[in-house]
């Protein structure tokens, strides 16, 4: 490379000597004392010969000690070594510093030295990946001479003013050399708005980066209660038997919880897990785990970002009242054929990615699969010992470039569990997915995004026993399409809008004999078809240096339609303990048996009391029409999923939050207490003594009434150097309130009462300590309160073996509080470009302390309460992750 440079510079200097010995550009002797910019204007004004110098130093440099004439070029380079001339096109030349020039070419010998018009104020362009031409969002633009800096948006995108003609930026990324650009204003400049190509994998392997789009985004953004984390930190937290979790570690941020050791969801800010929407490539994710929320679905080789947004974000989300996780995968390389993976004591894992068609198109395929019988055999219980565990995804992605205006990508994503427990039931559970996304460049501030999909979510459960031995299924198939605008007209003001739609067709259960010979009944619920539309618009416009805000509308509406028998519950009549069935209706294929809408305003606001600290307030209102029913309380297989109706009405919620962002020792160190409130109308609950499972009058089991949460978050950050982590603490309350006018549809005789996934007290603490020869050592400590509980506080007995249980009022109690403690020791290897095999060796151990956390607490028909918990002890790994070039 340096050879071709140099043959490259020497043609240059050919050229331009060429030039100007045919111009007789010399300088006499009688020039002495004049300076290079003198000469320069003389020469400008006798030939039309331009010469522009980097800033005034350069051009105010004298001119001394010439006895016979010299060539103008020659003399510079000769008498004056810190300075070098370069041609930039005919009649066009700049005399720089010759220190700035190597940095100015990038590794293929393009010089990055840009020209303007005399007018310019300001220059803007977008920093890229050269593999891809995926925007870089985590890269410093600095100016050496102000000793100013900013983070590029989440486009890439950056703005810089001139102050003198010339204007020198340095590019910062951790995955590449420093890169300078160069700006000059001159009349033979034009305004352009240019996309400047990167190599992020000059140091290190490409790895999955999860990062806020400035260092100071918490601060400076107009959002409150988005969390972002980068794959450093992801992977620095310890795992469970290795395996890295990006869903286990957003439950270390404040307002984020977890439904257990053996949980399939989280909760955010007092929410259900069905309330949170995940996307992936903007299809939807139903189960974002594997064997019962162990692990997470998703494989952490092929994510480029993650980002979860409390309270539903901007208006162009919706379809959920609590959050949005939005996961975007990486794209391959464009360049070269890579491989990497990782080897655990449960599961090990492979990704092969490269070019199609080089630097235009390439291929990203990742593989999982498990091997974890050995885990649970570990149990005493004799049907665990007898017991399987499996499971697998893949995913692959194309990546396509047309020209320089469209990029076009295809995700398919396929996990698949199955656990037999014991010797009579078996789970199982698949996630099919299949999406494209066309992003159009319309011009350099217009931008469209178009994304079809296809989501499928299927789960069942088979019984073998002989005489009542069963199958049952419930099934969802979701088909998306998204039409997104986006108007950046600066970094002041930016204008997005577009329209979606989803197609439903949910299948809630069936059920089946698994043989002829069982005696086990056959069952159906219809299945059940919906239009979802939305339409939404937001502006983002700082109003004045400290005052910023988001505005945005969304209008949602739903269509439950045919076919299917719709029945009329009756609240006043009763059934035994639920509402009995006045009527049922048959509707056709296209008919219309329900419709909502409504009207969905978002609203953030942004307030800087000073450069490093502000107020943030922010209201949104959100929708929800589809519906999980859980026979059980904790998440599982089991659960179905359901559509609005006359009967279910869909959820909707309103939520506030305001909160006070600081942060110190120049963005090394974040602070900052948020406190919220929402209040969720028609949310669900189960009514006493109904069985869920399989029930066609499902809807005659649950009431809809009031939810409330309200709370403080609290979060303290250091970044970098030898120390680093966070403490993340929320106090919280979560509440229901379900009071009918009509008997037996209230829940805990109308009195308000804790939801089940309340916890009042939240701690995360994670520290992370960078050792010598690249190890690092990370703790993670978690507290959570107990969740509520309903119990059995007197019994009414005949004889030793017949009593009665007469229960507390709803989760009027609670179980023990959760505690675990978590370390690991990372040993990573160099990871550099040219290197055939890179790897990291990581040892840790989940819940060092032993700690029995309760998973359930349950109790017999006497009243004996029993514990169950799932990890018992501690459960140390190891794990090697590997990289090939």
């Amino acid at each position: 490379m340096k050879k071709v440079l140099s043959i490259f510079l020497c043609v240059i200097s050919i050229s331009a000597s060429a030039q100007i010995e045919k111009q007789d550009f010399f300088i006499p002797a009688s020039k002495n004392g004049m300076t290079l910019g003198q000469v320069a204007e003389e020469k400008r004004q006798e030939f039309g010969l331009e010469i522009l110098f980097q800033n005034e130093g350069v051009k105010n440099t004298l001119i001394q000690d010439i006895l016979v004439k010299r060539h103008f070029f020659d003399y510079v380079e000769d008498a004056f070594p810190g300075l070098i001339a370069l041609r930039l096109k005919d009649q066009l030349y700049v005399v720089l510093e010759n220190s700035l020039k190597s940095k100015l070419y990038d590794e293929d010998g393009n010089l990055n030295l840009f020209l303007r018009p005399l007018n310019a104020v300001t220059v803007k362009g977008r920093l890229v990946n050269k593999a891809d031409y995926t925007p870089v969002n985590d890269a410093v633009v600095y100016n050496p001479d102000t000793k100013t800096g900013s983070m590029v948006d989440a486009s890439g995108v950056f703005e810089s003013n001139f102050y003198t003609d010339f204007l020198q930026l340095e590019i910062k990324h951790p995955g590449i050399n420093k890169q300078s650009l160069a700006f000059i204003r001159n009349a033979a400049g034009e305004e352009a708005f240019l996309d400047i190509p990167l190599d992020t994998k000059l140091n290190y392997l490409e790895e999955l980066r999860v990062t806020a789009t400035k260092a100071d985004a918490n601060v400076s953004d107009h959002r409150s209660g988005i969390q972002k984390m980068s794959i450093s930190t992801i992977k620095q937290i310890p795992t469970f038997l290795g395996e890295i979790d990006p869903i286990r570690s957003i439950t270390t941020m404040p307002g984020v919880t977890s439904s257990g050791d053996l949980g399939a969801g989280y909760n955010v800010r007092g929410g259900e897990t069905s309330q949170n929407l995940i996307l992936q490539d903007g299809a939807l994710i139903f189960n974002p785990s594997h064997l019962f929320g162990f692990f997470s679905s998703f494989n952490p080789d092929i994510i480029q970002s993650i980002q979860l947004l409390k309270g539903c974000g901007p208006s162009g989300y919706g379809g959920r009242v609590a959050s949005v996780l939005d996961i975007q995968t990486r794209n391959g390389d464009v360049t070269k054929f890579k491989v990497k993976g990782g080897v655990g004591l449960i599961s090990s894992r492979l990704t092969a990615e490269g070019p199609i068609q080089e630097g235009k198109s390439s291929f990203l395929i990742s593989g999982r699969s498990s091997y974890s019988d050995w885990l649970i055999h570990q149990y005493d219980d004799i049907d665990l010992k007898n017991s399987t565990a499996k499971f697998n995804d893949i995913s692959g992605k194309l990546f396509f470039t047309f020209g320089e205006d469209d990029i076009l990508t295809i995700t398919g994503y396929r996990s698949a569990d199955d656990f037999r427990f014991g010797s009579s039931e078996t789970y199982s559970w698949q996630t099919a997915n299949v999406s494209s996304n066309w992003n159009h460049k319309i011009s350099d501030k217009f931008r469209s995004d178009l994304v079809v999909a296809s989501s499928n979510y299927k789960s069942s459960e088979l019984s073998d026993d002989e005489l009542f031995g069963y199958i049952n299924n419930n099934q969802v198939n979701v088909l998306t399409g998204n039409l997104n605008f986006n108007y950046l007209k600066s970094e002041k003001y930016g204008l997005d809008f577009g329209v979606s739609a989803n197609r439903y067709k949910i299948l809630p259960g069936e059920s089946r004999p698994n043989s002829v010979r069982s005696q086990s009944e056959a069952l159906d619920i219809d299945t059940q078809y919906g239009l979802e539309f939305a339409a939404y618009v937001e502006n983002s416009i700082d109003l004045t240096p400290k005052l910023g805000i988001d505005v945005g509308l969304r209008y949602a509406h739903f269509l439950r339609q045919g076919p299917g028998e719709i029945y009329t519950l009756n609240y006043a009549v009763r059934d035994g303990r639920l509402p009995s069935v006045s009527d049922t209706e048959t509707f056709e294929k296209g008919d219309i048996v329900s419709e909502s809408s409504g009207f969905e305003p978002r609203l953030s606001l942004r307030y800087s009391l000073q450069e490093s600290s502000s107020i943030k307030m922010a209201f949104s209102r959100t929708q929800q029409f589809v519906q999980q029913v859980s026979p059980t309380i904790s998440p599982s297989p089991i659960d179905y999923w359901v559509l609005s109706s006359n009967n279910l009405k869909p959820q909707r919620s309103n939520q506030f939050s305001v909160g006070y962002f600081n942060n110190f020792n120049e963005n090394k160190l974040e602070a900052s207490v948020e406190a919220f409130y929402n209040k969720t109308f028609n949310s669900l609950d189960y009514l006493d003594g109904v069985d869920l499972k399989l029930n066609p009058f499902y809807e005659a089991g649950l009431a809809q009434g009031v939810g409330e949460a309200y709370g403080l978050e609290f979060f303290l950050k250091k970044r970098g150097g030898l120390f680093n982590g966070w403490i993340a603490y929320t106090l919280s309350k979560s509440w229901r309130t379900f009071d009918s006018e009509f008997e037996g549809q209230s829940i805990n005789d109308g009195a308000r009462y804790p939801s089940t996934f309340d916890q009042p007290h939240q701690l995360s603490v994670v520290m992370n300590v960078n050792m010598p020869n690249r190890v690092v050592f990370s703790s993670n400590i978690t507290y959570n309160s107990g969740r509520p509980i309903t119990i059995p506080i007197s019994k009414y007995s005949y004889d030793d073996l017949l009593s009665i249980n007469n229960y507390s009022g709803r989760n009027q109690y609670r179980s023990p509080d959760y505690m675990r403690l978590d370390v690991s020791f990372a040993f990573n290897g160099k990871h550099l470009e040219d290197k055939f095999l890179s790897g990291d060796l990581i040892f840790s151990v989940f819940n060092l302390l032993s700690r029995k956390n309760a998973y359930a607490i349950w109790f017999d028909n006497t009243g004996q309460a029993f514990k169950t918990s799932v990890l018992a002890s501690m459960f140390p790994s190891l794990t090697y992750n590997f990289s090939i070039n």
